[in-house]
């Protein structure tokens, strides 16, 4: 790589401009590692400092982001996440073109706390379906997700739940229950350590976390999720129905 050490412009933003060179040219794309700080010092024959520089301003700017205990990679392009979709995740997924991919992290039979049960309508204590799980898309964790399903309602649900089955796909066709609306709530939140491993970014970083309760057509409760992801890797949007929708 030819650099100029006789211009004003120092050694570590002419790697900067280069390096974001490669990226829009696409030699490193989205979600792909680029090399090491020790492999980057040797490709440019500069000082691991410089470097550091180099890779700290274009993770100020997004271009790149750091993913702990893993290196360093080209910033994921953001996907968009329609709030009135009432779709799961399977189908957004598939919406993108990919095929989806999860993983159970937990699956539990608890009893409902109050706050589950005013959520689901279901008495206090009353049996319920604990399911916490990741899902990937492009083999990161996209979302982080804790879900609640009344086991009087659905009896046995914990039992047919599978890694990558569409959970929506099995209320419909063990169930006879189909998703017709939603109510989300959404905030910001800071990324516990907790957080940080599982959806591989750094602590503190914001997170949105949305909190949604799913309905069927007779306006009942079908369930109740929490799910959190990297506010730099989705967009939500919400587009407006037409007159007479």
């Amino acid at each position: 790589m030819n650099l100029n050490p006789s211009t004003p412009q120092p050694l570590y933003m002419q790697i900067r401009q280069m390096l974001k060179n490669d990226i829009q040219q696409g030699r490193y794309k989205p979600d792909e590692q680029i090399p090491t700080e020790a492999e980057l010092c040797d490709i440019y024959s500069v000082s691991r400092i410089t470097i550091r520089k180099a890779i700290e301003e274009l993770v100020r700017e997004g271009a790149l982001t750091r993913i702990p205990r893993r290196g360093t990679f080209v910033a994921s392009n953001k996907f968009h996440n329609e709030l009135l979709s009432v779709s799961g995740f399977s189908e957004f997924s598939h919406q993108l073109g990919m095929i989806p991919n999860s993983r159970i992290l937990r699956s539990d039979v608890i009893e409902a706390t109050e706050d589950v049960a005013r959520y689901l309508r279901i008495d206090a204590g009353s049996p319920v379906l604990e399911l916490e799980r990741l899902m990937y898309v492009n083999d990161r964790p996209l979302f982080y997700d804790i879900a609640h399903y009344s086991l009087t309602r659905f009896p046995d649900l914990e039992k047919k739940i599978t890694t990558n089955e569409s959970t929506y796909k099995i209320l419909s066709e063990d169930y006879g229950t189909e998703i017709v609306s939603n109510d989300k709530e959404i905030d910001v939140i800071g990324a516990t350590k907790e957080y940080a491993k599982l959806l591989e970014c750094g602590i503190g970083a914001n997170l949105f976390r949305i909190l949604k309760v799913a309905f069927d057509a007779k306006d009942e409760p079908v369930h109740l999720s929490t799910f959190m992801c990297e506010t730099n890797r989705v967009t939500l949007t919400v587009h407006r129905a037409k007159q007479g929708q």
